[in-house]
């Protein structure tokens, strides 16, 4: 792209984005006589959308000090939204995102510390304790909460009871392995294959370290993460690339719910927002969930885990507005059954063991049982992100793209790995001494 065609890609985009806000946010005169704005900025959209304006109705019911406004800011590069808004000055008091960007903006000096929005240090410990061990690693960076988690997302083996021809759900990759690893006869039907975006759960599964936090080095190339990419690759190999690359094209346009409907696949790693969409097909599915398998070794209960959080811009016209509604949301400090019911309209797990308990998510769990296995896997301290470094955005997509080069059989996983660790190690000393 040339600089001229960039430098008119930036400026479209920032008109975009002054757009959204001009026609998005309401005027002083929608404001309530005594309430303070909150602007809150957000990805969501369709249904979802009506479950988030839920959200800020009862909020806005709830007390008279605050006021939240919700923006939807759809599409990509809300990162680069974000920034070209406060540059101009104009930007939102409260954002909820899902990227992997805690560790970089902390580093940069535009996100609130949690601790600062805490009425002193006695809240901020009860609210890390409060979190779930997966939400407290999501939101920390540099041994500093900075984002306050509402929902996680992780990880389990969700199968077809018909693909395990009467066994047991398998409890080990050797298990795992005489379940998938069979040729099904039919070029549209493969019972398992790896993607390129799961190294992230099997790594940690085989044991595998993404970074070792007393070096600060990356560790991409970790023996067992390693390991768990030449186990990947072992199925390219087992089915062959070009029935791999067959079996993909004939399915890109078919959702990962359908496929394994329609017995496409027989076993596939998701989140639990498939559960859902499984309860509701027709005809009825018969499937279930279970923990991740692992090697000898390896890890129980086991994954990567992301989610939803909280960030409050530093130097945010109502940093204490924002966190007000924080909290509702969440469901920290007393506000757990109105976290419950934000969490079971949106089929999301919450992010504190508190909120699980409440009735409202209880009966959600009744209505989907197959939901609880994600819930008692988000406390498991076997669940970890994306390493919280500064360059942790650029990690994950480098990584992602390691593990396709060798599922693709373009490189060895060892050589892969090796580049990702070059690459990011690269990056991540170019970041030391700026932010």
């Amino acid at each position: 792209m040339t600089p001229q065609r960039l430098t008119l890609t930036v400026l479209a985009l920032a008109i975009a984005t002054w757009a959204t806000l001009v026609v998005l946010r309401g005027d002083d005169d929608t404001v309530p006589p005594g309430r303070e704005r909150v602007v809150f900025w957000h990805f969501w959209g369709g249904e979802e959308r009506a479950v988030v304006q839920d959200v800020v109705r009862r909020f806005n019911a709830s007390q008279d000090k605050f006021w939240v406004e919700e923006v939807p800011v759809p599409g990509n590069n809300l990162d680069m939204k974000f920034f070209m808004a406060k540059a101009g000055g104009e930007f939102p008091d409260l954002l909820n995102q899902d990227d992997q960007v805690i560790a970089q903006w902390a580093r940069r000096g535009v996100l609130t510390p949690v601790r600062e929005l805490c009425e002193d240090d006695t809240e901020y410990d009860r609210l890390t304790d409060w979190l779930s061990p997966s939400a407290r690693r999501i939101g920390t960076y540099d041994g500093e909460l900075y984002a306050v988690c509402n929902a996680l997302d992780v990880r389990c083996l969700v199968y077809r009871k018909d693909a395990l021809d009467g066994r047991p759900p398998p409890e080990t990759i050797a298990e795992f392995d005489a379940i998938a690893k069979r040729d099904s006869g039919d070029p549209s039907r493969i019972p398992y294959l790896p993607d390129d975006r799961r190294l992230w759960a099997w790594g940690v599964v085989f044991g595998g370290n993404f970074h070792d936090e007393a070096t600060g080095r990356i560790t991409a190339n970790d023996p067992k993460i390693v390991a768990a990419l030449e186990w990947m690759v072992s199925y390219s190999k087992f089915h062959g690339i070009d029935d791999v690359r067959a079996f993909r094209s004939t399915n890109r346009e078919v959702g990962a719910s359908s496929m394994i409907r329609q017995g496409r696949y027989g076993l596939m790693m998701d989140g639990q927002w498939r559960v859902p969409q499984l309860d509701e097909a027709d005809p009825p599915l018969d499937y279930g969930v279970a923990p991740l398998p692992s090697p000898p070794g390896g890890r129980k209960n086991a994954g990567w885990v992301n989610g939803n959080f909280f960030l409050v811009p530093r130097n945010a016209t109502n940093p204490r507005g924002a966190m007000a509604f924080v909290k509702f949301w969440s469901g920290f400090d007393g506000h757990e059954s109105e976290a419950a019911v934000t969490a079971a309209s949106g089929g999301w797990v919450p992010a504190s063991p508190h909120v699980v308990r409440e009735p409202a998510f209880q009966a959600f769990l009744a209505r989907h049982p197959r939901f609880r296995t994600f819930v008692e896997l988000a406390e498991s301290p076997n669940q970890f992100p994306t390493p919280a470094v500064p360059v942790q955005s650029f990690y994950y997509e480098r990584l992602n793209r390691a593990a396709e080069e060798a599922l693709s059989l373009e490189k060895s996983p060892r050589q892969a790995l090796d580049d990702c660790q070059r690459d990011v190690q690269a990056r991540l000393d170019a970041t030391s001494g700026r932010p």
